[in-house]
């Protein structure tokens, strides 16, 4: 059984199968949050209540940190109800409480908080609702693809190449290809939350640095 909007994908048999579906950002989840993020962003400029809450708040940081925390909230709930949801669908509910699932829960409720946060980023930093969508879809649609090209550029020196791989390997693609395709430990679920938190602090600062120079 499965979900039909992700195709063949969805035929799982195990819980496994059911959480490393989701954990796959760019073949379903993640295009749904893209676009829920981007719309909601993209609303405030459409309607131009930025100005409204400018003149409200006169603080550009608790503005950029609540649309930030939103995002990631909007973004981790996304990937649980759709776990929710499968779950409750496959009869295999006894099976939540294993350290393994667990693992793999925690997981990928912090790789989608770190895809929010990003998400959230381009979503404020491009005015046009429309252009806000297709920005966001086309980072999840290619991140494989932009990675395949990072690699190859990189490729003409061996230092290079182990920078890009090591940043591969700690970015939101990295770790979501890592899950998906591997059994969990605890340790390798506490340095996936570790990175996605840095990856939500990064990409918040830079947030908070480039929309306090916005034109709202």
């Amino acid at each position: 059984m499965g979900i039909s909007i992700f195709g063949d994908l969805t035929a799982f048999k195990k819980i496994d199968d059911i959480i490393r579906i989701g954990i796959a950002y760019q073949k379903g989840l993640g295009i749904l949050v893209a676009v829920l993020i981007s719309i909601f962003i993209g609303q405030e400029y459409q309607w131009q209540t930025w100005q409204q809450k400018w003149m409200t708040s006169k603080n550009r940081i608790n503005i950029y940190l609540s649309k930030a925390a939103l995002s990631s909230a909007v973004s981790a709930a996304t990937f649980l109800i759709f776990q929710i949801v499968a779950l409750l669908s496959s009869g295999q509910i006894q099976e939540m409480l294993t350290p393994e699932y667990a693992g793999m829960m925690i997981s990928g409720v912090f790789i989608y908080a770190a895809l929010g946060s990003v998400i959230c980023l381009l979503s404020m930093l491009v005015k046009s609702s429309t252009a806000s969508i297709i920005v966001c879809l086309g980072y999840v649609l290619f991140s494989e693809t932009l990675v395949s090209v990072i690699k190859n550029v990189s490729s003409f020196s061996d230092t290079a190449a182990r920078l890009v791989e090591w940043g591969v390997q700690h970015s939101i693609y990295g770790m979501s290809s890592i899950v998906s395709g591997a059994s969990v430990s605890t340790d390798l679920a506490l340095t996936i939350l570790i990175n996605s938190l840095a990856i939500m602090l990064l990409f918040t600062a830079i947030g908070l640095f480039l929309f306090r120079k916005y034109e709202l």
